[in-house]
């Protein structure tokens, strides 16, 4: 299936690339890109788009960008989990190691993590400290759980998630697959790899990077994303890490700007992110009343920093 999808895409890719060159070679921009390609899906942008047959090619590139995050998720694991290198990522093993046993301590039972993203870096780093559990901590009921066991920590993943497998976008429940690797001691339950086969995109119906984002035809992500409403209603801090909220987006700031005001308290809310950046978020903030604590740093440098009562480790 992998192969065949590579074969039907990349010369589709190709001609689309003829079309919208990428201002820097090799690094085209994948949120422009797709914007026109749904545009034209719609009929409102050049004819050359149009005839390149986007309602085909989308979900084949849904399975692409699945497969990819899966194997990179793969090296990253064999490297910092189980210190193995054949990959040669060239990562600082031991401050990546670091960041994660801070972030891991840091995140409390009860939190919830609301994620635009679709790799799996936070739910194994936080399964291997028993902080999170698939059998609900997506969200939603995965169906070859043990029974009786919840979640700690919520995460909420808006976009989708390359390890979900749904039948169709009106499945709620969809497989969890993987879960043998990423989660040590988890067992794949029979028949969760059939879901979704056959399927260009083999249950990945992931948000892709496009202005135009629209989940209203999954019943999963809606689901979701009314979650994620009511956790941000009822959250007493937003720590805002590595999201720049952008002004074309306009379900995230739906959704945040909402939550706010339907808020019967201010949140306390602070922005992390270097000199520079969260100013999409200190302008919706102003708008909304509302003034964030601002800290101006990497998120590996704040999270690795000593914290009040804390000694710093060596």
């Amino acid at each position: 299936m992998a192969e065949r999808r590579r074969r039907a895409v990349i010369p589709h890719i190709e001609r689309i690339l003829t079309v919208v060159p990428p201002a820097e070679h090799d690094r085209p921009n994948l949120e422009e890109l797709f914007t026109l390609l749904d545009l034209a899906e719609l009929g409102t942008s050049p004819l050359e788009l149009v005839q390149l047959s986007w309602r085909t090619v989308r979900p084949q590139v849904m399975g692409m960008i699945a497969e990819a995050f899966i194997w990179h998720e793969v090296y990253l694991e064999a490297e910092i989990v189980y210190d193995q290198r054949p990959f040669r990522l060239g990562l600082d093993d031991r401050r990546v190691r670091l960041v994660l046993e801070r972030w891991t301590r840091f995140v409390a039972p009860g939190d919830t993590i609301i994620s635009f993203n679709w790799d799996l870096l936070h739910e194994t780093a936080l399964y291997r400290v028993n902080k999170w559990h698939y059998a609900d901590g997506y969200g939603f009921v995965s169906a070859d759980a043990p029974t009786g066991v919840q979640s700690p920590i919520k995460i909420l993943k808006l976009h989708g998630s390359v390890n979900w497998a749904q039948q169709n976008e009106q499945d709620r429940e969809p497989a969890i697959e993987q879960k043998g690797y990423f989660f040590p001691g988890a067992i794949d339950g029979p028949g969760i790899y059939q879901k979704a086969a056959g399927q260009w995109n083999e249950g990945r119906f992931l948000i892709i990077p496009t202005y135009l984002k629209d989940m209203a035809s999954n019943t999963l992500l809606l689901s979701l994303w009314n979650q994620a409403a009511d956790a941000l209603i009822d959250a007493t801090d937003w720590i805002v890490i590595g999201f720049q909220l952008h002004p074309a987006d306009a379900l995230a700031r739906h959704l945040f700007g909402s939550a706010l005001l339907r808020r019967m308290t201010t949140p306390r809310v602070t922005l992390v992110a270097p000199s520079g950046g969260g100013s999409n978020w200190q302008s919706f903030c102003a708008n909304l009343s509302v003034t964030p604590a601002r800290v101006r740093s990497s998120f590996e440098d704040w999270i690795t920093a000593p914290r009040s009562g804390e000694a710093e480790s060596s």
